[in-house]
């Protein structure tokens, strides 16, 4: 009798899956043991630079249910009262904390079939270049808050290129000059 479910999932001590993830090069591993919410496609040029992609998908998670179980990534603070994790061999991203939320990126997952992101956010920052068949809801800024602006990126209006360098612009400025003030 084959099991359902995943090689990567197993069941905790009180019956809950346990989720497993990793960076490329595997000398970051990490466990979750509740679930995952709010799953979302994030165009912010925050994530895009700390991935080298034109948008990551990530989804929160309470922290006490994570645990790393090999390595310890590099913490690195982006902005006031953001960290950002990655690993310190392979540069794979983990994971985003504010104030308000912990989130990891999603294909750090050993089994990406386990989410599907429920909304496109910080679409205001989105490359005009993008072009997404989906009919999600998209939010201006983040998910919780103002209801969505439209649903699938590809019926917004195209945000301008200049709209874009001026924003890259404004927050790698605020990055650097938070950096500087910050240096050891």
């Amino acid at each position: 009798m084959g099991s359902e479910r995943s090689k990567t999932e197993t069941l905790n001590r009180e019956g809950a899956p346990t989720i497993r993830g990793r960076c490329m090069c595997g000398g970051v591993r990490y466990e979750i043991t509740g679930p995952m919410f709010d799953v979302v496609h994030c165009h912010c040029e925050s994530c895009r630079r700390h991935s080298s992609a034109a948008f990551v998908t990530t989804f929160n998670i309470d922290k006490t249910h994570f645990s790393y179980t090999r390595g310890t990534p590099v913490l690195y603070k982006s902005s006031p009262d953001v960290e950002r994790t990655h690993c310190g061999r392979c540069g794979s991203p983990i994971s985003y904390k504010n104030a308000r939320e912990f989130s990891i990126f999603a294909c750090t997952l050993e089994d990406l079939t386990l989410v599907k992101p429920q909304a496109h956010i910080m679409v205001g920052e989105m490359l005009p270049w993008l072009d997404f068949g989906d009919d999600l809801p998209c939010f201006e800024k983040g998910l919780h808050g103002k209801p969505p602006i439209g649903h699938g990126p590809s019926n917004l209006p195209q945000v301008s290129g200049e709209s874009v360098r001026d924003n890259s612009e404004k927050t790698n400025a605020a990055r650097d000059n938070f950096a500087r003030d910050n240096a050891a």
